[in-house]
């Protein structure tokens, strides 16, 4: 296996500073490193979550715990 660094010239891979006619003949499998030519879409990740009576009352909740997070041990005896 090996790994060059090139760069696409029209339906062309143009190796930079290597010799590769050893190679010649052998099957290739090319990876475009270079993603900044496409754009990605924002990820709209709230169509994948169904709102719940529970989730809009996290913030509430969570307070609920912290505040009753501490229980005296004299209490328990």
């Amino acid at each position: 296996m090996l790994a060059l660094k090139g760069v696409i010239c029209g339906n062309t891979v143009i190796v930079e500073n290597d010799s590769i006619e050893k190679y010649n003949g052998r099957e290739v499998i090319v990876t475009i490193l270079d993603s900044s030519a496409q754009k990605r879409r924002a990820l709209n990740s709230d169509k994948y979550v169904t709102p719940t009576e529970r989730g809009r009352n996290t913030e509430a909740y969570m307070e609920e715990m912290r505040n009753n997070a501490f229980i005296p041990t004299a209490i328990m005896n």
